[in-house]
């Protein structure tokens, strides 16, 4: 009898916790509204994946929350990220699409105040692989072609990875593209690629697929490189900007810059998030990635998932984060020579 009285006890002490910790996150979420904040429009793939989310995840999160989006563009994304750091609800009633750029801004940029590192990771959507297309009218073939012949490419801003990748290029692979900025997004400067203002342009897989994929079937458009930390199953021959790292430097400052296409469009909580609500959403975001009416809804748009729980998603950014400091330094001197090229 005593030993089945210590059994039970030992059953209770295993299990009432469980149901404790759901009853705290229940208690916390029930009647709340909890905002996605993404530093994008609504428009772009961060703003599309944090409305598609705050449809399902829901359904997944004890206590049942409203969920809805704030867009806060600004600074590359940056803006949002200094707020989510140092100025949004650290509760559990904020969390955010963290940037493609987070690590690269992280370790290259002194004036943002926030670290990647410190971020509570919860869930990737999916990579994001930039992707660098030519219009068939140049006569673009191979990336090779741009050694001997110079053609225009439109980016965003020296920051952006639209710069990054092409001017990484012109660097280590003796490509001369003319890099023309300033274009308020992808989608402008791919008009412009088409009204023959430009040769080529660069902006995400999925976007491309969203926007061109019939232009990617019929030739139309021709990829140059991509920017992912390998190359990717559906671009075999299309080399990675990765492969072009000479030295030591610029192979770490490469390795940062493929940690950010493979982090892509991930989710994560502020530094002060409390850890019980952290697991909650990490729980929750697994559960909508597989939920039927969420894959069903990422088809009917035409984009993408390729899903990263939270603990392989934090082993990409410690990748590079935990890097040591030399090498950091060696791949901050490479981006800062790259900003300041003339191409």
């Amino acid at each position: 009898m005593k030993n089945k009285i210590i059994g039970l006890f030992i059953i209770l002490a295993t299990f009432f916790p469980l149901g404790a910790h759901a009853d705290k996150v229940a208690d916390f979420y029930k009647g709340k509204t909890v905002k996605i904040v993404i530093g994008g429009s609504m428009g772009g793939a961060y703003g599309l994946y944090a409305q598609l989310l705050s449809r399902h995840v829901n359904r997944h999160i004890a206590g049942n929350p409203t969920v809805v989006v704030q867009s806060m563009p600004g600074s590359g994304g940056n803006k949002a990220m200094n707020y989510t750091t140092n100025a949004g609800a650290q509760d559990g009633s904020l969390v955010s699409i963290v940037q493609i750029s987070v690590v690269q801004e992280t370790l290259f940029n002194p004036k943002i105040r926030f670290n990647a590192k410190n971020y509570k990771y919860i869930g990737r959507f999916a990579d994001a692989n930039i992707v660098a297309m030519a219009h068939k009218r140049s006569g673009f073939k191979s990336w090779k072609d741009a050694k001997k012949k110079q053609y225009t490419f439109g980016s965003i801003g020296r920051r952006n990875y639209t710069y990054i990748g092409v001017a990484a290029m012109n660097m280590f692979a003796g490509t001369k593209f003319k890099i023309i900025s300033g274009y308020r997004g992808t989608k402008t400067s791919f008009l412009a690629v088409e009204r023959g203002e430009l040769d080529a342009s660069a902006t995400s897989w999925t976007t491309l697929n969203v926007r061109h994929a019939d232009d990617i079937k019929s030739g139309k458009f021709k990829p140059i490189f991509q920017m992912a930390s390998n190359r990717k199953p559906y671009l075999p021959n299309t080399p990675s900007v990765v492969e072009f790292g000479r030295s030591k430097a610029e192979k770490t400052f490469l390795a940062v810059i493929g940690a950010g296409s493979e982090i892509g469009r991930s989710m994560a909580g502020p530094p002060g998030m409390p850890n019980h609500l952290v697991a909650a959403w990490r729980k929750g975001f697994d559960k909508t990635m597989a939920d039927p009416a969420f894959i069903a809804d990422i088809k009917k748009r035409k984009s993408r998932l390729n899903p990263m729980n939270a603990k392989n998603l934090t082993k990409v950014v410690d990748s590079v984060m935990t890097l040591p400091k030399a090498d950091i330094k060696g791949a901050f001197d490479v981006y800062t020579k790259l900003l300041k090229s003339k191409y």
